[in-house]
């Protein structure tokens, strides 16, 4: 089944406006749900897929994905790149936007805006979340108060096998890491750009204890201006000898240190540019 969400009460398909309602099948566009957890309840079925259509989507209340193999997406193609999706998700409590607790679960073409009511990551993954796929997306480190307990994907647990492709983390001030792959085993972050605009971050990618397998590959580390990172990426907690490999990215020179606080032989680095 494949499940649509609109945005606000009222939206547009094709020239014509329809009412949405979580009253709705939300199994046809012109039939959308209200709220993107609405959607997500009902996608209970391996296979099924819920699209955000273009425009803001708010929830109140942290969104579980706890179905698995499920898509959470929104609209790729137009203004559609990962820079800046057309559809964007926020999440007006004191808590993650969304919770992943079930493997297989792909989320896409979404910009994850970060709220003043933000105390957790934008993207939690707990144990049970193998397999993740994350691409496309765009995350906001820079709308909520900056906090480090505020993160754009976080582990919190210790699943398997989280590929990380083709997407923009932009960041302003003091926040938590972009990625913490603190207990994943099998990681792979590729292609994606992180920024840092303005203010000082500590990491922008965390490597803790038991993370294991983990690929930073192809992966731009921009910092502006006045703008400090004081490590990229960050190796303070590793355990695992040879748990990390990052090869062939760039780091740009306002970093402290590019890769920093592993022991000997924890972290492999190939092909890398400063």
């Amino acid at each position: 089944n494949v499940y649509w969400v609109a945005p606000g009460d009222s939206y547009t398909v094709e020239g014509r406006t329809y009412p949405s309602s979580d009253n709705n099948d939300g199994l046809s566009p012109e039939r959308a749900l209200r709220v993107v957890t609405r959607g997500v309840d009902l996608a209970t079925g391996a296979g099924d897929v819920v699209v955000l259509l273009p425009g803001a989507h708010t929830v109140t209340a942290s969104i579980a994905a706890d179905t698995a193999n499920v898509t959470i997406m929104g609209l790729p193609g137009g203004r559609g790149n990962y820079l800046k999706p057309r559809a964007t998700l926020a999440c007006s409590a004191v808590d993650e936007t969304m919770n992943v607790t079930a493997a297989g679960i792909e989320i896409a073409y979404i910009e994850f805006k970060s709220t003043t009511s933000q105390a957790s990551a934008l993207i939690n993954v707990s144990a049970n979340g193998d397999e993740l796929y994350v691409h496309d997306c765009s995350f906001d480190l820079y709308t909520a108060t900056a906090a480090t307990t505020i993160l754009g994907i976080d582990t919190i647990g210790a699943h398997t096998g989280m590929l990380v492709e083709r997407c923009h983390f932009s960041c302003d001030g003091a926040f938590g890491a972009s990625i913490d792959l603190t207990a994943s085993l099998g990681a792979t972050i590729e292609g994606c750009i992180f920024r840092q605009t303005a203010g000082t971050l500590a990491s922008t990618i965390t490597v803790g204890a038991a993370t294991d397998q983990a690929i930073v590959n192809r992966c731009i580390f921009m910092v502006h201006g006045s703008a400090i990172v004081t490590a990229n990426i960050n190796g303070t907690g590793a355990t695992i000898a040879s748990g990390i490999l990052v090869s062939n990215c760039t780091f740009s020179d306002l970093n402290t240190v590019p890769i920093d606080n592993f022991d000997a032989a924890e972290c492999e680095i190939a092909e890398c540019y400063e």
